[in-house]
């Protein structure tokens, strides 16, 4: 039985401009489920894993139909909320197929720790933290920082993707976000980052540096995301790229977060986490990068990313 994965964090709305002129010119938009942690949720339960969210909607109609899509693929909302208002990103997709973003925040950012029955959380499990929102000043920032310190003091496994968006994270906000960062990195198991986030988080340019300085804060497991050419993976001393799938590119929204659901419902399955051999973190990480690619290959995050059906199908 796969032990159970707590992704905390945004749960919105992404309007997403579809006739790839991006914000500025865009005159198309279509309505999909966003966030980087419910993406990641998704993306786990759509590989038959067992996801919960933990966060905060509107109790507007966007809030109520984005409840009812993570119940529909089996995702336990028991401890997300309704109240306030729903979090709109408006996302737009220029001729690359790369995005650009706004943001409307809602009611997102008041999730409280007391939302959170601890005592369904075991030993075995997962907690993932990823967000565009987490440590932007609010309660869900203080239930980050309070979950973070409960998962520490039980050896629970940790997940962290700090999904920096700079339509959020504006310059006066910079550094607290890095000082943030870096207190999640220190307690975690697992990363996933950008080669742009992990020049933000560790002032080099060289990703076998960067990477040298997030292993010296104490993160066990590091992969740095590289688009086509595949992911750079580091455990214990050891490290390689491991290449992706060739596809077509239309929208690379939450192709990241589809990545870290496949990397942590095998993790899921494995009750020896601290001791998965560098071979089989190769095989982890080959198994998550077709899941991001196939995810690139259509618009919307959720609703792009592959069930395992989809993956014998496709045969990749």
């Amino acid at each position: 039985m796969s032990n159970n994965i707590f992704c905390i964090g945004e749960l919105l709305i992404d309007m997403v401009c579809v006739d790839n002129k991006g914000l500025k010119n865009g005159e198309k938009f279509e309505k999909k489920a966003g966030g980087a942690p419910a993406n990641v949720a998704a993306s786990i339960s759509k590989l038959e894993g067992n996801a919960y969210f933990l966060g905060q909607v509107g109790v507007d109609f966007f809030g109520k139909y984005l409840i009812e899509l993570l119940e529909d693929l089996n995702i336990n909302t028991e401890m997300a909320v309704s109240k306030g208002s729903t979090t709109i990103a408006l996302v737009g997709i220029d001729e690359n197929g790369e995005r650009n973003f706004d943001f409307l925040r809602g009611s997102d950012g008041e999730y409280s720790f007391e939302n959170i029955e601890l005592s369904t959380i075991d030993k075995g499990d997962i907690i993932h933290f990823g967000s565009a929102t987490g440590f932007l000043e609010g309660e869900l920032k203080k239930t980050y920082f309070k979950l973070l310190e409960h998962a520490k003091a039980n050896n629970i496994y940790v997940s962290f993707d700090p999904n920096y968006r700079d339509a959020l994270i504006t310059d006066d906000k910079l550094k607290g976000f890095v000082e943030d960062s870096i207190s999640f990195l220190k307690a975690s198991d697992f990363t996933k980052l950008s080669d742009e986030e992990l020049l933000l988080l560790t002032n080099e340019k060289d990703i076998t540096a960067g990477v040298s300085k997030l292993h010296e804060l104490g993160v066990k497991v590091v992969t740095i995301t590289l688009g086509s050419k595949g992911t750079y993976l580091s455990v214990n001393g050891e490290n390689e790229i491991i290449p992706s799938i060739k596809i077509k590119q239309i929208d690379s929204t939450g192709a990241g977060d589809a990545f870290v659901g496949a990397v942590l419902k095998q993790v899921a399955d494995i009750e020896e986490k601290q001791s998965i051999s560098f071979e089989k973190w190769k095989d982890i990480i080959t198994f998550a990068n077709k899941v991001g690619a196939i995810t690139c290959t259509n618009y919307g995050a959720i609703s792009s990313m592959p069930t395992l059906s989809d993956l014998d199908s496709l045969k990749v």
